[in-house]
């Protein structure tokens, strides 16, 4: 008689613990928000519920290492009072609120301009059904910055948010959403950061850029999240005809960060530039995951993506480009490029193509390397100490993506930050 093979499930990358539509409806009453608003949430905890969490099994988390992360206990604790958020934004000048430019908060906006929210939240870009971690942002989603610019219209000086969690916070959820009409521009710098806490916390984001025919956006990310902090992100963008996305993705803090994200270029001439700077350090884990779609022709998308680790930190990056059907005449490139400062750090640099059209242009490469003497020799020879030396490699090695930044405060923050992270 033949022995009946026990089948395996494969065992969840985290203990999601058990959340209730009493424990949501709980939440949204306390927040006093308007009824649709709630109701979006109950559809996100449906989904949520609906959703098996990642397992080891799935390719985007199998190099994933979150056994001591307990994210049972942090749902089972979350009130409005431990999601609170520090959000300071610029201000609008008079003149762009007289041409329709909408800069505000979710929770503004929410009350109103509810139209545009409820037409727009996780409906067409970011959906509640693409991702474990996008449903339960959709569930308890407080903060964030709402960009609206009607076509033709250009704001000239960049825009900034700067988010803050405290060390002591449970848990943060915040939602960025711009839509840019047809011909406008503008640039957005957000910046999240946190002092480290003495017990683990979630921050849980979502990105949704929509860019139409020949709208422009510059927008630059950087997190630097105390080392207890978790920290989760669903971003995409759809880039419309003739349309130009610059996204600057910097990542500095916490403890473990996901990042999922996604530039579609959904109509022709359409071109989406992505550009990644982060810096590992101690026993860090940076996973970044980017797709690069291109579903309409003629269209153009180019990455670069350059990661410094040292000590027992470790990184991911693992990108993929696609070429739908139909998608002729593309031209697509992604880079990955690693520098190693330890021997116990470790880089995983996983690029891929998937191409479903025949006339086309798609290149990809990545690289891991240590830190040379040479250089090292060069600069020290010349009276430069080591620690120097070594600053000034580290930078050089990063330049070709911070001087992407639109905003030279940016820039001198991060290559700051850099600095204070090597020996």
């Amino acid at each position: 008689m033949a022995m009946v093979q026990p089948v395996l499930k494969p065992a969840p990358v985290v203990r999601a613990g058990e959340l209730t539509r009493e424990f949501v409806e709980r939440y949204a009453a306390a927040l006093n928000e308007p009824a649709w608003m709630t109701a979006r949430r109950l559809e996100a905890l449906r989904v949520f519920r609906d959703t098996a969490p990642p397992n080891r099994h799935d390719e985007l988390w199998r190099r994933v290492d979150l056994s001591t992360f307990r994210l049972d206990l942090i749902l089972s604790g979350i009130t409005p009072a431990n999601t609170l958020l520090d959000v300071a934004r610029s201000e609008l000048p008079p003149a762009l609120r007289e041409q329709g430019v909408l800069f505000t908060s979710l929770e503004a906006a929410a009350k109103d301009h509810a139209p545009l929210l409820e037409a727009w939240l996780m409906t067409q870009c970011v959906r509640l059904s693409d991702a474990y971690y996008a449903a339960l942002h959709g569930v308890f989603m407080r903060y964030g910055t709402i960009l609206y610019v009607p076509a033709g219209v250009v704001v000239e000086q960049p825009l900034r948010t700067t988010i803050r969690m405290a060390a002591d916070q449970l848990a943060g959820f915040y939602h960025t959403l711009v839509i840019l009409e047809e011909g406008a521009k503008a640039t957005l710098i957000e910046d999240f950061a946190s002092e480290t806490g003495a017990h683990q916390a979630l921050y849980n984001g979502v990105v949704e850029i929509i860019l139409a025919k020949g709208a422009e956006l510059d927008y630059v990310s950087i997190q630097d999240w105390g080392r207890n902090v978790y920290n989760f992100s669903t971003e995409r963008a759809k880039v419309g005809e003739s349309a130009t996305l610059h996204w600057v993705v910097g990542g500095l803090g916490s403890k473990f960060t996901k990042s999922l994200i996604e530039a579609d270029l959904i109509a022709p001439h359409g071109t989406a530039l992505l550009s990644g700077v982060y810096f590992a350090d101690t026993r860090q884990q940076l996973h970044y995951d980017t797709q690069q779609n291109h579903i309409a022709p003629a269209c153009k998308s180019d990455l670069l993506y350059k990661a410094a680790l040292r000590d027992e930190a470790r990184t991911v990056w693992r990108g993929n480009i696609r070429v739908f059907p139909g998608a002729q005449k593309t031209d697509a490139y992604q880079a990955n490029r690693n520098l190693q400062l330890s021997s116990r750090s470790r880089a995983d640099s996983i690029p891929g193509l998937e191409i479903e059209a025949d006339d086309v242009r798609c290149t990809h490469g990545s690289t891991v390397g240590r830190l040379e003497d040479e250089p090292i020799f060069y600069l020290r020879s010349r009276g430069i100490p080591l620690r120097e030396a070594r600053r000034l490699v580290v930078e050089g090695f990063f330049a070709p993506v911070i001087e992407r930044i639109p905003l030279e405060e940016t820039r001198e923050r991060l290559l700051e930050e850099i600095g204070k992270k090597i020996d």
